[in-house]
């Protein structure tokens, strides 16, 4: 069975008539209690997306909060790009965000960050208006 009917068998059509009302009010979380809580690098992830190769930067788990299919882990995160120079070496700049971030944590690689103890912060998208937890 291919990918195609694999997701067709999983998908029910159905028709939804005058449940859709357009615009909700989705279900927000008021992220002001974890403001200034110090907690640990857990873990760092290395990407590929649309615009290049950047680096997720993750914490512990900072709570639980209940989600609609159960428990949800709330962490901070922090993304940073990398870029890649004419040989194809991916890295980054002593003056880019993210080698400014690495001097102030005092490492020379994003993988050190691991363990270092952070301040969760308040971020506000520009995408979304919401505001995210992430740290210093």
């Amino acid at each position: 069975m291919d990918k195609n009917q694999n997701q067709e068998k999983q998908d029910t059509l159905v028709e939804l008539g005058d449940k859709v009302k357009g615009q909700i009010e989705l279900p927000t979380l008021d992220i002001s209690p974890y403001i200034g809580r110090k907690v640990k690098i857990e873990k760092v992830e290395e990407h590929k997306g649309n615009f290049g190769y950047y680096i997720k930067i993750i914490s512990e788990v900072v709570d639980e909060v209940d989600g609609r299919d159960g428990k949800i882990e709330l962490r901070a995160t922090r993304v940073f790009g990398l870029q890649e120079d004419k040989d194809n070496n991916i890295g980054w700049g002593e003056k880019t965000k993210l080698g400014v971030y690495l001097k102030k944590m005092n490492v020379d690689h994003y993988k050190k960050l691991v363990g270092k103890e952070v301040v969760c912060q308040s971020q506000t998208s520009s995408d979304d208006g919401k505001d995210y937890l992430t740290f210093n």
